[in-house]
């Protein structure tokens, strides 16, 4: 302790010494050029914000009320020279000589976040790598790095960030000649009123998980489970997908799946998103009754779960609605499972089949159902119903469950009845429930619960 401390007394000093010097930073040079409007349908706007600009960069784009757009950025930069070197969701700045002290714009959000605000006295907003939002008044918007005002000169880096109608065919987005704050001008970012607030439209959060083997080799694994989830992972994260932040999908395949982490996930992680935001849940693998004589005791089986004992080491469905309940704060929860691939998993079934007690019914559908009665905005999609099987084979896209296949079709574009680009789940359950049913030659239907908004997208 005492050399810990010893190093601190020489440290701290070069750590003030650097602040000092590097505590003035720049000023933008550079003023958007007045245009005409832009048509957004073929272009983005984009703006380079330096990490060392002390002012709040003018995107040199006019926002208009009610208007959706969808704001994306790249790039790294860091606070300064105890920081670490970031995106724009600034995670990984902070550190033991980079504390967060609640000295930022945002005091919430890291130091190296990026964020924005509407017209120069509008309240600022967080952004990260994307945002969608739909502004209460029109104006110019801005960004910046979140460091405090004054204390940029030492920091470094830049990220670029693009502006584009999220709904692209519908309205034009307007280049302003209105000029960045000018030098010395005051650039508080206290809130003024309420009425500069966008209304945002929520970051889309995402944990997806897929177990085909399984610790206990006495558990039958699945073919194409694991499979199913990274491609679903994929379209979630992809450009011509759903177009997620990767920093905000978590995926667990196969050894990843553990009941822990899954805990984590869930009670943890998801807690990061906030009521505008949207939630979706992937899980493919095996679901089951604790046993023949319980069968409202239901279980997904993680990774460990073990074959004689999946009372204590499966993941509860009660733990699932506890999640929802008390830590996952979205409005908008969506729940996708594909679990059903037996009449019930563990050493209890295979002694009643044994003994030629049947076993039809696997109650786990039902179960994941009455998830949606948590409260309104939580959407369950389940692969069958409680007397059917979910089906696997090499038939389906070379290897998947014939329900993942038919949804990333149907998310493909298959389902967007409307032909306007995107795929509501009004138009992918349906799509799902009739395009399942035809494959498998109606052995299996997906079933649907929740109060939920049909307009909306699980995808951008």
């Amino acid at each position: 302790m005492e050399v810990y401390m010893k190093r601190y007394v020489y440290i701290l000093p070069l750590i003030l010494l650097m602040t000092i010097l590097g505590c003035a930073g720049l000023q933008y040079q550079d003023q958007p050029q007045s245009a005409n409007t832009l048509n957004l349908d073929k272009s983005r706007t984009k703006t380079r914000v330096l990490a060392k600009a002390e002012d709040w960069r003018n995107s040199g784009v006019i926002v208009e009320k009610g208007q959706n757009y969808t704001i994306t950025a790249k790039g790294r930069w860091t606070a300064g020279p105890t920081c670490g070197w970031t995106g724009p969701d600034g995670l990984g700045a902070h550190n033991v000589l980079c504390m967060d002290v609640g000295m930022q714009i945002l005091k919430t959000w890291s130091i190296s976040a990026l964020i924005g605000k509407i017209n120069e006295n509008g309240t600022p907003f967080a952004i990260g790598n994307d945002l969608v939002i739909s502004p209460q008044e029109a104006g110019t918007l801005y960004y910046r790095i979140n460091d405090t005002s004054g204390w940029c000169g030492d920091n470094d880096g830049y990220v670029d960030v693009e502006i584009a109608l999220a709904d692209a065919d519908k309205d034009r987005l307007a280049r302003t000649d209105a000029k960045p704050p000018a030098v010395g001008a005051d650039r508080k970012s206290t809130p003024q009123t309420e009425a500069g607030q966008p209304f945002v439209q929520g970051q889309r959060w995402a944990v997806v998980i897929g177990i085909s083997g399984y610790k206990d080799s006495r558990i039958e694994g699945l073919r194409y489970a694991s499979a199913d989830a990274q491609v679903f992972h994929d379209w979630l994260v992809s450009l011509q997908g759903g177009r997620y932040a990767p920093s905000r999908v978590r995926i667990f395949l196969d050894s990843e799946a553990t009941s822990r982490n899954i805990r984590s996930a869930l009670f943890n992680w998801l807690g990061q998103a906030i009521e505008e935001d949207t939630v979706v849940i992937y899980f493919a693998g095996h679901g089951s009754p604790q046993s023949p004589d319980q069968p409202n005791n239901l279980f997904l089986l993680p990774y460990d779960a073990q074959y004689d004992d999946i009372a204590t080491t499966g993941f509860p469905m009660w733990d699932i609605e506890t999640a929802l309940k008390r830590f996952i704060k979205a409005r908008k929860v969506v729940v996708i499972a594909d679990a059903c691939h037996s009449g019930g998993i563990g050493q209890t079934f295979d002694i009643a089949r044994r003994s030629s007690r049947s076993i039809e019914i696997n109650p786990i559908s039902s179960g994941l159902q009455g998830l949606s009665k948590i409260g309104d905005g939580v959407a369950v999609i389940s692969a069958s119903d409680d007397k059917q099987f979910s089906q696997e084979s090499r038939e389906w896209g070379g290897g998947h469950g014939v329900f993942t296949y038919f949804l990333l079709k149907g998310l493909n574009g298959d389902a967007d009845y409307n032909k306007d680009g995107r795929v509501t789940l009004g138009e992918l359950i349906p799509y799902l429930s009739e395009q399942v049913r035809r494959g498998t030659r109606n052995a299996q239907s997906p079933t649907v619960a929740g109060k939920f908004d049909p307009a909306l997208s699980i995808g951008r």
